[in-house]
């Protein structure tokens, strides 16, 4: 003999839960949330795998959302899928790699000022590498897309998943840079020798900085607790009296 049901729950109580006003709460909640993983200054596997899973939640949500409106429908679905149709594009050749070098050196300065946070990559706050290879995401995603180029945008995406040190960009990690020459210390550098974004990485592997050109450096230094620029020679920072790696990044080489 069955066991006598007390209560039962209404069938239709999906329907009150989840009523049109919670639905849009939700969405709101999942927006609120993305845009906190975006500005938080961490940067790891963790806040990029959610940042990526609330943005589809947000955009798939905002369709489901809307879509009786039948012109709201159709501009969202057909904004999509010219997104998926530009990202399949082919890469341009030849690449203006002056411009896009150009284009680096300028986000990095954007940067200048930005509080040192170790392990972040975001204005609020960025380390070494973060300031290195977030200077080249931000060159690379822009041009991309001001010239229709999607092949950059996707490597500025994979620049962006696949997160790297100081110590492996010192390394040519996944090809991202080539090494160039050692050097005693960034005082006694020729820097005829040298191209703007270039990269000195410390023969430690504990820090790395950009050449801006001019005899001028960029790093996130965490003594300084922020993005500075340096002049050579400077006799008061650490970093310029000691062995360092000079590495290009293979996207800024010619012939790449």
């Amino acid at each position: 003999m069955y066991p006598r049901v007390l209560w039962r729950p209404p069938d239709n109580i999906v329907k009150i839960f989840l009523t049109k006003r919670l639905r849009w709460l939700l969405w709101f909640s999942a927006l609120t949330l993305y845009a906190f993983v975006v500005v938080f200054p961490l940067g790891n596997l963790l806040t990029r795998t959610l940042s990526v899973a609330l943005l589809g939640t947000v955009w798939i949500g905002l369709i489901a959302l809307t879509w009786r409106h039948r012109f709201l429908r159709i501009a969202l679905l057909g904004f999509t899928g010219l997104c998926l149709a530009f990202f399949a594009l082919p890469r341009q050749v030849p690449r203006d790699v002056p411009s896009l070098r150009n284009e680096y050196t300028a986000g990095l300065r954007r940067y200048e000022g930005r509080n040192y946070f170790w392990g972040g990559e975001s204005p609020k706050g960025i380390d070494c590498s973060g300031l290195i290879r977030r200077g080249l995401i931000d060159a690379l995603v822009l041009r991309g897309v001001r010239t229709l180029d999607a092949a950059m945008v996707r490597e500025g995406i994979s620049l962006w998943w696949h997160d790297c040190s100081a110590r492996a960009l010192g390394e040519s990690y996944r090809g991202l840079t080539i090494h160039l020459l050692d050097t005693p210390s960034i005082n006694a550098l020729d820097h005829s020798q040298l191209l703007p974004g270039d990269l000195a990485v410390t023969d430690t592997g504990v820090h790395i900085m950009a050449y801006l050109g001019g005899d001028l450096w960029i790093e996130a230094d965490p003594g300084a607790s922020h993005v500075i620029t340096v002049a050579v020679p400077s006799n008061d920072n650490l970093w310029f009296h000691g062995p360092m790696k000079i590495m290009r990044w293979s996207l800024l080489s010619d012939g790449i």
